[in-house]
């Protein structure tokens, strides 16, 4: 998987920006899908994972392996919102040094 991959799932929940917090109230469902379906990718054995900061993997597999703590801190969608806003700003850094 590339990291168009992980692009395209943002895409696909009409989420493709880095204020996804802003949008906690419009767009709840999306966000708690796309979390979800996010930390799915996460915990595979990828290459593009492996160029992700450690703790977006170590917090999906807790998460993917219902650790009882990291699911309630993602009970809140702001939690979640955030998660996946640093994710998607931190894909865009991935794409700005390789065009480096």
């Amino acid at each position: 998987m590339s990291k168009e991959t992980y692009l395209n799932i943002f895409k696909k929940y009409e989420l493709f920006r880095s204020d996804i917090y802003m949008l906690t109230q419009e767009k709840p469902a999306e966000i708690f899908f796309l979390f979800e379906e996010v930390c799915e990718e996460l915990v595979k054995e990828k290459a593009i994972n492996r160029q992700l900061p450690p703790e977006f993997i170590k917090n999906a597999k807790l998460f993917i392996g219902q650790n009882t703590f990291v699911n309630v801190y993602f009970s809140f969608i702001d939690n979640r919102a955030f998660f996946l806003s640093d994710l998607i700003d931190f894909l865009a850094l991935i794409k700005a040094a390789k065009k480096s």
